[in-house]
């Protein structure tokens, strides 16, 4: 007891720097973990905003639903040049959220997102014309092997949605007695 009183201030200051490197341990974490929330956030925002893009944009989202009639080799959608464009900006767009999202939030959740929302454009991104044009060299390696990946493996192709056709001719429905 004696040596305790006779060393109090130094058992304090072994005290408070333990609790000094605890709370700089704490602190740490949940600066990472706020890090991990915000990138979490941010990821959640940018695939929103890649949605409403292709919600407000219908023909251009999904080229397989022959909304439209695309030519990657004239560059024209329903024989418009200006209207291609918009879709080259529409998918440079997905592509650069994709790779945020995949760079800042890398889940399996997020990897099957990505590759549902590429395949549409699978025609596109595979064409000669695109290969070719110095889009691809915008995004990293990383990046642009996921999305050779995806666009080779058939496992990951989604269904085609079940569609009405707004073209299509009504059928008559029959009564069942």
């Amino acid at each position: 007891m004696v040596w305790l009183w006779d060393n109090a201030v130094t058992v304090a200051n072994v005290v408070m720097a333990a609790a000094a490197i605890a709370a700089l341990i704490y602190a740490h974490l949940q600066i990472g973990e706020n890090k991990r929330a915000e990138h979490r956030a941010n990821a959640n925002e940018l695939w929103r905003e890649t949605l409403r893009l292709a919600f407000d944009n219908p023909k251009l989202s999904d080229p397989t639903l022959k909304l439209a009639q695309f030519d990657y080799e004239e560059r024209t959608i329903d024989g418009s040049i200006e209207l291609f464009q918009k879709y080259e900006l529409y998918v440079d767009t997905i592509l650069n959220a994709s790779e945020e999202i995949l760079e800042v939030s890398p889940t399996k959740e997020w990897d099957a997102a990505v590759r549902i929302q590429l395949k549409p454009h699978r025609d596109y991104l595979l064409s000669p014309y695109f290969q070719n044009s110095g889009y691809l060299e915008q995004y990293g390696p990383k990046f642009r092997a996921f999305m050779q990946q995806a666009l080779s493996d058939a496992r990951h192709t989604p269904p085609l949605p079940n569609l009405a056709r707004i073209d299509a001719p009504k059928k008559k429905v029959s009564k069942r007695a």
